[in-house]
């Protein structure tokens, strides 16, 4: 008797305690709507919620669960005016308040799990003082090393303040910051060695028997004896083309003096026949080269965009290794420096 009254009743309090939803509930107000619907998107999920006529809204997401990647929790809410980032989870019931006509500025968010898109909302505010971190890339290690660690200290107490995140978020976070030191202390180390392999005076990195459009080929050291000006482009870059007339007008006006005005070509082989048709379509001159395989010299000057212009002296070292663009008129007023 005493066990099945002990059945009966574990019965009745395993049917009343609360199953896990399957859901979150997102509900609100939008206040000065213009928007008709607010649209809750990542990459695996998206729906939108109808804007009621007196702003407010509500529904039930069934979410895509996540366990191991956090980033996956992360969701944008967008109306037609801004948007904004979301921690959502099945389980969690949030309510936010947006004014539309100051998205971000006035926003209250509040409920179960709401400490999570706080937390984001700060993020983002703070993130304001990665903007003073570019002048610290000149300074000295010791100095460059304070301020990362001054930036990585800021965010690691902001997840920290914020002390009913998700533990899958806040290890996130904290790993994140770890990586942004470590991305910064890379960007410096990496910034100063281009520094110091080309400065102005440094040998210049060289390029051989680069394939020649006019036949044969060419190298840096065949230009001995002269300034050279280099331009590394490819067909593709619309910002290169358009610099082309520019470069065209730069080697008529100089023409007959002791400068040489070469275009290195970084495309793809399968590219070159692409090359020949433009130099002859918008009848390039100087030396025109192509690359190909061989990017050894994009390598040496650590060239991550396009275009990009080099001068060197007749001693084939660097004048500037980052010069102005054939369409920047204080690149003339430097050429006439040099007395060609």
């Amino acid at each position: 008797m005493k066990k099945s009254l002990f059945l009966l009743v574990s019965s009745i309090l395993i049917a009343c305690s609360p199953a896990a939803k399957d859901h979150a509930v997102l509900q609100g107000s939008v206040q000065k709507a213009t928007s008709k619907t607010i649209t809750i998107q990542n990459s695996v999920y998206k729906k939108e919620i109808k804007i009621n006529e007196d702003g407010t809204f509500q529904d039930t997401l069934q979410l895509v669960p996540t366990v191991e990647n956090y980033i996956q929790n992360f969701y944008t809410l967008s109306t037609e005016n801004g948007r904004m980032f979301v921690y959502l989870k099945n389980g969690y019931d949030l309510n936010i308040a947006i004014d539309e006509s100051n998205f971000e500025e006035n926003l209250a968010i509040t409920g179960k799990g709401a400490e999570n898109s706080n937390y984001i909302l700060d993020r983002i505010q703070t993130s304001a003082i990665l903007e003073s971190i570019e002048p610290f890339f000149k300074s000295e290690k010791e100095i460059f090393i304070a301020k990362v660690t001054e930036i990585k200290e800021t965010f690691d107490a902001l997840v920290y303040q914020h002390k009913n995140i998700d533990e899958a978020l806040q290890k996130g976070e904290l790993q994140s910051n770890n990586e942004l030191y470590e991305g910064l202390m890379m960007a410096y180390e990496q910034q100063n060695r281009i520094a110091v392999n080309t400065k102005k005076g440094a040998p210049s990195p060289t390029f051989v028997n680069y394939e020649n459009y006019k036949g044969g080929t060419t190298s840096l050291d065949d230009l001995k004896g002269k300034y050279v000006y280099i331009d590394v482009w490819a067909t593709w870059c619309g910002p290169c083309r358009q610099q082309i007339p520019f470069l065209n007008e730069l080697e008529e006006k100089y023409h007959g003096k002791n400068i040489e005005f070469v275009s290195i070509s970084t495309d793809s082989p399968a590219q070159h026949e692409t090359w020949k048709k433009m130099i002859a379509e918008k009848n390039m001159g100087g030396i025109q080269l192509f690359a190909g395989k061989e990017q050894s010299f994009v390598r040496a000057y650590e060239i991550s965009g396009i275009p990009r212009f080099i001068l060197i002296d007749p001693a084939g070292n660097i004048l500037d290794a980052n010069a102005p663009r054939p369409s920047d008129q204080s690149l003339i007023a430097l050429l006439d420096t040099l007395k060609l």
